[in-house]
């Protein structure tokens, strides 16, 4: 066919894959020209606000771990504090100022001694307490069951006992137990779990050989 034929109306228009693929691009590319315009405020809105996330996170981090840094240093000079009183008040200021740190819980546990006259709210206080190591919450729940033995109620001791405690509890558990047990039989029972349980203390242990040996020779004396 020459140049000056005409096409006829209804023809095929051969057309290479190559340029089909072209012009599929050409399209692509000036719908999302016309896109991006039409949506530029949105699309601008949207980088800021990453942006203003990435910055955020990347501060607040910064302030976690100044935070953190800051209440160590304050709960190891309490640590290292002989006097009694300067103690309390370093242990209480890493609560005012960084109760959202584990140092805040291990600074509780402290103040048991350090402030024994509110010995029992801060150990409740601990037990609630999600963010922090079982471990802590465990040995605050001890420590509590303890001082309600020491004043002699062993109905609110055994409420407190019944919950299981780690392995390496078991020992202080069972101990506890024995102390608010109504009767002998009750005592040695626990004693004797105590006894058998993992130790991390020497001297609970000779006071639980102690304790047994006491009751095993009132045992015999009543035969």
């Amino acid at each position: 066919m020459s140049s000056n034929e005409k096409h006829p109306e209804n023809a095929p228009i051969d057309v290479s894959h190559e340029e089909i693929e072209e012009l599929k691009r050409d399209m692509r590319s000036a719908q999302l020209t016309a896109w991006a315009e039409a949506n530029q405020k949105n699309i601008i809105a949207g980088v800021v606000a990453v942006v203003m996330l990435i910055v955020g996170v990347s501060l607040w981090k910064e302030h976690a771990e100044s935070q953190r840094a800051s209440a160590a240093t304050l709960y190891h000079q309490a640590m290292n504090t002989a006097q009694q009183e300067d103690k309390r008040s370093m242990l209480l200021e890493v609560i005012k100022d960084y109760d959202n740190t584990v140092y805040g819980g291990l600074a509780r546990l402290l103040l048991v001694n350090a402030d024994p006259e509110h010995a029992a709210e801060y150990l409740q206080a601990l037990m609630v307490r999600s963010d922090l190591d079982n471990g802590i919450r465990t040995q605050a729940r001890l420590d509590l069951a303890k001082l309600k033995i020491a004043v002699g109620d062993k109905a609110a001791a055994n409420t407190l006992l019944e919950a299981a405690a780690p392995a390496d509890y078991e020992q202080l558990l069972h101990y506890l137990m024995a102390q608010a047990a109504s009767d002998d039989a009750g005592r040695i029972i626990h004693l004797q779990k105590a006894r058998d349980a993992i130790s991390n203390d020497a001297d609970l242990s000779q006071r639980i050989e102690q304790q047994l040996s006491g009751l095993g020779s009132s045992a015999a004396g009543q035969d």
